[in-house]
């Protein structure tokens, strides 16, 4: 699912979209593949106790008690270097972090260590840095994020809790802002800055997209984004159902490990557009039956209804987009609550779509 390029690892990678992109930097790990809490995580209205994963607060306590969390601030650490002795402070900090981040011997090429220095005093990753700084909170993370891998546990007994990397590549929207290789979770944090920061907008980035950039969205992409491809089965998008059905077990193994989470924040909602979704839902699963869209074909077709957008088209401008993945999520917890004999590695290996859909009972009605 990834490609490492070990001659390209150490690197700072900062590529804004204009000014960092025509830079070699080489001191960051970015990996391609196809929240962070402010200081107060969200007010009581955020919580939404419909969804439960049935797991009692004593059976949490006790998985909570076999995870330790780590965060390594790889950011931080670049901007404690001493500018004017990279040689050795890189030789030091290599013992820390894995080669993935910084090469064998790396500390030894002088051409990147002055890339390094010229990261560190560039302008925008420095404003980056500092936009950071104020708004991660590295222990109000560990305590979001403890009870959603204490819920992690107990679902899957026999994994291991990853170690948490953070990055500030430089607003490089090519690359999911979470993701994982080698059991190591990478976060770019400068994804994470809040709605308001003017550096997305600046940057190109659409307002839909724009509106998931709180930092309270991190814990949930940790678990979105990345985590759940551990035990996702590996099928092809064929029709829009398959595409629609994956993304409602994606949504759904997300919705397992933050079950008082309101359900918006799990799809990236915002209140007006998850209001619609749920409004009529109805009428856009019997536009799928009737236009016999359901089981269509071709990427075309699949990306009108999965893929980021600022509305579904065929939904109108009114509508969220990615309502199939909303729908594929609706469908696939009234097949839960159909079978209360499945559990949640179960389902996320269950291969046969065709089953999932006959047995669901998902049968909203239009409006």
């Amino acid at each position: 699912m990834f490609a490492c390029n070990n001659q390209k690892l150490l690197a700072l990678d900062y590529k804004n979209r204009k000014k960092m992109r025509s830079r070699r930097t080489f001191f960051l790990f970015i990996i391609a593949i196809s929240v962070l809490l402010s200081a107060i995580f969200f007010t009581i209205t955020v919580f939404n106790n419909t969804q439960k994963n049935n797991i009692g607060s004593s059976e949490l306590k006790e998985a909570k008690k076999q995870i330790h969390i780590q965060i390594l601030r790889y950011e931080k650490d670049l901007f404690s270097l001493n500018v004017n002795n990279l040689h050795s402070e890189i030789e030091r900090l290599s013992k820390k972090y894995p080669p993935l981040l910084i090469e064998p011997d790396i500390w030894k090429d002088l051409q990147k260590l002055e890339e390094l220095k010229a990261y560190l005093q560039d302008t925008v990753i420095i404003a980056l840095y500092t936009a950071a700084e104020k708004v991660i909170k590295t222990d109000i993370i560990l305590k979001e994020l403890e009870t959603a891998f204490g819920y992690y546990k107990v679902f899957f007994p026999n994994d291991s809790i990853p170690q948490i990397i953070t990055l500030i590549p430089g607003l490089d929207f090519t690359v999911p802002s979470v993701y994982i290789y080698d059991d190591i979770l990478f976060v770019n944090i400068d994804m994470y800055l809040g709605a308001k920061t003017s550096y997305y907008e600046a940057a190109g980035l659409p307002l839909y997209i724009i509106e998931r950039c709180e930092p309270a969205f991190l814990p949930v992409d940790i678990f979105k984004k990345a985590l759940v491809y551990k035990h996702l089965e590996n099928a092809p998008r064929t029709t829009l159902l398959n595409a629609m059905i994956t993304e409602g077990k994606r949504l759904y193994f997300t919705e397992m490990m933050f079950p008082a989470l309101h359900e918006r924040f799990i799809i990236g909602y915002s209140e007006e557009k998850y209001n619609w979704a749920n409004d009529y839902l109805g009428n856009a699963w019997s536009y799928l039956i009737e236009k016999n869209e359901l089981f269509g074909k071709g990427e075309q077709l699949i990306r009108c209804y999965i893929e980021e957008a600022p509305f579904t088209k065929p939904f109108g401008s009114g509508s969220p987009g990615r309502m199939g993945a909303f729908l594929g999520w609706k469908l696939i917890q009234s097949y839960m609550t159909n079978h209360p004999d499945v559990n949640l590695p179960e389902l996320m290996q269950e291969s046969d779509y065709q089953k999932i859909l006959n047995t669901s009972r998902f049968k909203p009605q239009p409006k």
